[in-house]
């Protein structure tokens, strides 16, 4: 499946059955050759939020304990799948 995240949006994605969700939000590019991604991680009232940069040049990326295909990237969007 392939998902298209707009900068500074979220996506929420299901682990699978009753498992929860896993949240990601698009930061855009800091400069030509970095993009960003901030996996929300929240249990109960507290959470946070790290920013993890990788090579614009990726073709496939790990995400905590998941792993991307990286599609096209762009400052405005980029698209992912799985």
């Amino acid at each position: 499946m392939e998902y298209k995240i707009y900068t500074g949006s979220l996506l929420s994605i299901k682990k699978g059955f009753l498992k929860g969700k896993f949240t990601i939000m698009y930061c855009g590019m800091p400069s030509k050759s970095t993009f960003a991604l901030t996996p929300h991680i929240a249990k109960g009232y507290q959470g946070f939020s790290p920013t993890i940069f990788y090579n614009a040049n990726s073709s496939v990326i790990h995400l905590l304990d998941r792993e991307f295909d990286v599609i096209e990237v762009n400052e405005d969007y980029i698209i992912i799948g799985e």
